[in-house]
């Protein structure tokens, strides 16, 4: 058995709610826990949903931690807080998953605020303006020393990074933690049920952000579609500020009677694994936590072929659908193939869970943990 390091990790975030990567910090944190590492996690604002391990830095909040400083209120004084905990408690390795649009703020954070210590951004879309910055070359140079970057998908870490000269750059994909799948199976000994929806369903689940999901097409789509026809329902999950449109939108489409939405859920693996299958109608993402979750639980998924993530995940006709042109009477054929034609739907449910073990946690825990003890031996 390898020796455990003495290393302490610090866990950068915006929160710890309502969205993919805000799971996937979560996740990280019960994973370097798991490794026998120091974990803090240190988020910006609210929301907590989602459980984690370690210590919660919480820099716009109260904080358990000893000696943290009082209550932030302003951004300077958030970023006043995460200077002086890295001052006083010295983490080995920060691994910050933040969304970075602003060249000037992450002058700040790197220079100023983490200083040497070593960094691993993390990099959970394929917009380059989001966790690049609003100058990615320009961050590529800034990040070159004590720096190391982390895509979630191929096309991010291949494609993207490379383009705009981000060096020491690494493909690790996102992982269902096992807590998160344990939850899945004791909700659902509980429910026995295994959904409280009693007709069958698609779902979508997520934030309701149309700047990026473009559910909107999703109600068209399933408006063309004959599975509405069939009984089928389509249930929103999720919180966000598009919330209203989208109901009106449901409404002007007349597809109002089938569609239900329902308040976000930290743990929908009920609502999940009794889907007919779960769709994807973003305009772009990284590696969707959704279709992974999803698959992981033996739920076939139906996506858009957009550019990062879904053809990762998707073997198209295996163990879900991949649509290749944004066009909703398309993406309600594909709506229909799978909900109607029984043989097919057979076919690709058996194959969803299998289709994902290459992404377990043990074996992305082990990209981690050799990266982050590089990181702890580089000085």
């Amino acid at each position: 058995m390898s020796e455990v390091k003495n290393i302490h990790v610090c866990l950068v975030a915006i929160s710890l709610g309502t969205g993919g990567a805000q799971r996937v910090v979560a996740a990280h944190s019960e994973m370097f826990a798991a490794l026998g590492y120091r974990v803090t996690v240190a988020i910006l604002r609210d929301p907590i949903d989602y459980v984690y391990s370690g210590e919660l830095l919480h820099l716009g909040g109260k904080n358990p931690i000893h000696n943290a400083p009082p209550r932030a209120t302003q951004s300077w004084q958030r970023l006043w807080r995460l200077y002086r905990y890295i001052k006083v408690h010295r983490p080995d390795v920060i691994v910050d998953h933040r969304s970075r649009t602003s060249i000037f703020k992450e002058w700040v954070y790197r220079k100023l605020i983490y200083g040497k210590t070593r960094v691993i951004y993390v990099c959970h879309s394929a917009h380059a303006p989001i966790y690049l910055t609003d100058r990615p070359q320009r961050f590529g140079r800034m990040t070159t020393k004590y720096s190391e970057h982390v895509g979630v998908s191929r096309y991010i870490t291949q494609d993207l990074m490379r383009k705009y000269g981000l060096k020491h750059r690494s493909y690790i994909p996102n992982f269902v933690s096992a807590q998160w799948l344990a939850q899945g199976d004791q909700w659902l000994a509980q429910a026995k049920t295994g959904s409280p929806i009693k007709a069958p369903y698609l779902l979508w689940f997520g934030r309701l952000d149309e700047s990026v999901k473009d559910i909107r097409l999703l109600l068209e789509a399933f408006a063309h579609s004959t599975a509405k026809k069939q009984g089928y329902k389509l249930i929103i999950l999720g919180s966000g500020p598009d919330a209203l449109a989208l109901q009106n939108r449901a409404k002007d489409l007349r597809v109002e009677p089938s569609v239900e939405f329902l308040s976000f859920d930290p743990n929908p693996q009920g609502l999940i694994k009794g889907a007919r299958c779960v769709c994807l109608t973003s305009h772009y993402e990284g590696f969707p936590m959704a279709l992974l979750e999803a698959l992981s639980l033996g739920t076939p998924v139906i996506s858009l072929d957009i550019l990062s993530g879904p053809d990762e995940l998707i073997h198209d006709g295996v163990n879900g659908l991949l649509v290749r042109e944004r066009n909703s009477r398309i993406f309600g054929q594909a709506i229909d193939t799978l909900c109607l034609n029984e043989s097919f739907y057979k076919g690709v449910k058996s194959k969803a869970q299998s289709s994902v073990a290459g992404y377990g946690a043990d074996k992305v825990s082990q990209q981690w943990k050799e990266l982050i003890e590089q990181a702890y031996d580089h000085d």
